[in-house]
């Protein structure tokens, strides 16, 4: 074996040493957001269930807005608003993000 290739044997070894490392640190890590990433499965599973069910979203959302139509109603516009402003924001960003590039 000439020195280039041992130079590269032995390079490619502690790369590969690296990477076990690296890789066992990212499990460790993930392990710590395990409890944070159940949620956010939950929330997504949830989610995928009232798109697939819109009516249950609807008929609770009219049978709430029938105990408190006032208080529903604000809560509504104020949500909706909100809606209103993230997709300012985010075509906003889009329009920054296309000018940096």
């Amino acid at each position: 074996m000439n020195p280039r290739e041992a130079e590269l044997a032995g390079r490619r070894e502690r790369l590969v040493r690296r990477s076990g490392q690296l890789r066992r640190q990212v499990v460790r890590e993930l392990q710590d957001l395990q409890p944070v990433l159940s949620w956010a499965d939950r929330l997504y599973d949830a989610w995928l269930w009232l798109r697939a069910h819109p009516l249950v979203a609807v008929a609770g959302g009219v049978g709430l807005a029938a105990s408190r139509p006032r208080r529903w109603l604000g809560l509504g516009l104020r949500a909706w608003s909100l809606w209103q402003l993230v997709q300012r924001l985010r075509a906003a960003g889009s329009t920054v993000s296309r000018r940096s590039h």
